[in-house]
């Protein structure tokens, strides 16, 4: 039982909530931390540690992991789908490796251990230590402690592997199309719509009359609910012209509810689409790869026609035209080959053997010296 004086109390949720001073404004007001826990016990143990802290300098010396308790707030300016996703990755990877070290004793050397030992993709390393870093910024600016990311180094990005069909597959795959909800993925194969984004597209969104579609949202799943939130970046909310004879195709498509993709009046889920995709591609006799190639495979299509990588960057709502250059500019490398091919036409005309003919000899070569 709580005791006068504690600044212990019992929550609405069930939880114990302790309330301890950890500095002073500059108004000589307190400025007040808190503690959560199940137990009224731990809460009772967590406020004795803050306080013993606080006593030692001046200064509270929180841990790594309960600086990240809380962080980010909620009031960050950050989706909930990005929220939980650091949260995944704060509770099951930062935490369990250095939630005990005081954020005092926090060195760059420290850091650069952790991400060493991390046996992941260099990509999610990244990411992760993109969390990391900006936790530990928001720290640093309230004088909890010192620079420590400033000097890490990451592991090198692996090349980028970009999954694309050929124009045979293409060709197969769209051949299997049969149910009307796989007009989806011809609107993928035409447009590089992702998968969310065609699962979240409405009826509202499609303009018949100017053959283009609006990207307003994607489709995510959090904590257990399907819900439909804004795009992934603000540049992936876009309105794509759509080719006439998508537009006829979607036509055709029955209204049984407001999701171009539907399932008893409600959304296709994405998990359920990517599922069927994959029995797709085994009657098609296909490779397995990802959905996301389909987005792949436009974009490769699109510059083989002639499409500059600016009208596809914004197509495909990237951030800016280097993204979408990093991405595409190795892939391609059938197109690159026909081209320099082009090439064999200039030599042709002024070819060795035409030389021989007249009775002129070919240039013969020279050491340098």
């Amino acid at each position: 039982m709580a005791r006068r004086g504690e600044n212990i109390y019992k929550r609405k949720d069930g939880r114990y909530e302790g309330r301890y001073i950890k500095g002073r404004g500059e108004d000589g007001k307190a400025v007040y931390g808190y503690v959560y826990a199940r137990r009224y016990g731990d809460v009772r143990t967590m406020l004795a540690d803050r306080k013993t802290d606080i006593a030692q300098d001046g200064k509270p010396s929180l841990t790594l992991g309960q600086w990240l308790e809380g962080w980010p707030s909620k009031n960050a300016q950050v989706k909930d789908s990005t929220r939980l996703l650091y949260r995944r990755h704060i509770e099951n990877t930062i935490i369990p490796k250095m939630g005990g070290v005081k954020l005092r004793e926090l060195t760059a050397d420290r850091v650069q251990r952790f991400i060493n030992s991390l046996p992941m993709a260099p990509a999610t390393v990244r990411l992760i230590f993109i969390i990391l870093r900006s936790a530990l910024r928001e720290a640093q600016d309230r004088g909890l402690c010192e620079d420590v990311c400033g000097k890490v180094k990451l592991p090198q990005k692996a090349a980028n592997e970009v999954e694309i069909l050929t124009p045979a597959q293409q060709r197969r795959l769209e051949a299997a199309l049969s149910d009307n909800n796989d007009a989806g993925i011809l609107l993928c194969l035409y447009t590089g719509l992702r998968i969310g984004e065609l699962c979240a597209l409405k009826w509202g969104d499609v303009d018949f009359e100017k053959s283009a579609l609006t990207v307003r949202g994607t489709q995510v799943r959090q904590d257990g609910e399907l819900k439909i939130t804004s795009p992934k970046t603000r540049t992936s909310a876009r309105t794509i012209p759509v080719p006439g004879f998508i537009m006829e195709r979607l036509d055709l498509l029955p209204r049984d509810g407001e999701f171009v993709l539907s399932n008893k009046g409600g959304p296709v889920e994405v998990r359920s689409y990517r599922r069927r995709f994959k029995r797709l591609l085994e009657e098609a006799g296909l490779p397995d790869i990802r959905f996301h190639a389909l987005r792949h495979t436009f974009s490769s299509r699109a510059l083989e026609v002639g499409m500059d990588y600016k009208t596809l960057s914004e197509v495909l709502g990237h951030a800016s035209v280097s993204t979408t250059m990093d991405l595409y500019v190795h892939s391609l490398d059938d197109y690159k080959r026909s081209q320099m091919d082009k090439l064999q036409e200039i030599y042709a005309a002024n070819s060795p053997s035409k030389s021989a003919v007249s009775g002129r000899k070919p240039p013969q070569s020279r050491e340098l010296a």
